[in-house]
């Protein structure tokens, strides 16, 4: 004959902690877990050995099962956010909720949001031609094809062979007056006169006459036009070194500008030997 078990309990029964599941209870303190641990039964293969071989045995064991269990926390934790995920995750959602009140006022606001203003940047206006902005240090010039022929030779044709260490400074004192395209061909190329002042151990030489004058027909390359005309300079200099002399320059110039609002440079020299 079967017995129902009676529903009352003994004081025993109720001071041992159950489970609602039917399994052993759950261990809720530190104290509890380490009893348990050390209750925990050592495999048989262990637990037949005998004095200092059991001791031994028992001792790597116990190290292996906590090994496993600090591997086995290490990787529980790795599925939840971690207390300094958490503040991350906190200040991503802040962030994205103040986004959306920025992006969509409160209704019930009477007074209209104001836009913050967008800082501009002002871009100098760019020179229509193409000729290099001149130098603080450039005299101003007439903005006429004499002027900018008689200003470029000055400052092309004055030669300063142990200041200037080549001609390329030459270049770049005439640049304010001369086209980019011209500039950049002119320091490619070696000049002849600056390798003749050399060899002559010159120091100086200066031009002293300038005489700007209309090509023949032979020296023009083109009839002249709106926007581009040629004109003859001859330049004469004085040359200080150890025997000074004198020697004059004759040379070709093409001046030109983009269109008629566009300002004069000096776009050819012909002319010039390497």
């Amino acid at each position: 004959m079967t017995h129902e078990s009676d529903p009352r309990t003994s004081d025993t029964e109720s001071a041992e902690p159950r489970s609602t599941s039917g399994r052993a209870p759950v261990p809720q303190s530190a104290a509890e877990w380490r009893a348990l641990l050390r209750e925990e039964a050592l495999p048989p293969e262990i637990d037949e050995l005998r004095g200092r071989q059991r001791r031994k045995a028992k001792k790597r064991w116990h190290s292996a099962r906590r090994d496993e269990r600090a591997e086995w926390i290490r990787q529980e934790r790795k599925k939840t956010p971690t207390p300094v995920v958490v503040p991350v995750i906190a200040l991503i959602v802040a962030a994205a909720v103040a986004g959306a009140a920025w992006l969509w006022p409160d209704r019930d606001s009477t007074a209209p949001a104001k836009a913050k203003p967008t800082p501009t940047v002002v871009t100098p206006e760019t020179p229509a031609s193409a000729s290099p902005t001149p130098t603080p240090t450039a005299p101003a010039v007439a903005d006429d094809p004499q002027a900018v022929t008689r200003a470029f030779v000055t400052a092309y044709t004055a030669r300063r062979p142990l200041q200037d260490g080549s001609h390329k400074a030459a270049v770049e004192r005439a640049a304010p007056y001369a086209s980019t395209a011209l500039v950049e061909n002119l320091k490619k190329h070696d000049d002849r006169d600056f390798n003749q002042l050399v060899a002559a151990q010159a120091t100086d030489a200066t031009p002293t006459k300038v005489h700007i004058g209309q090509p023949d027909a032979k020296e023009r390359p083109a009839p002249d036009t709106s926007v581009r005309v040629y004109l003859t300079a001859d330049v004469t200099l004085d040359v200080k070194g150890t025997d000074p002399y004198s020697y004059t320059r004759h040379l070709t110039i093409e001046v030109a500008r983009a269109d008629a609002a566009s300002r004069w440079m000096v776009t050819r020299v012909l002319g010039l030997k390497e």
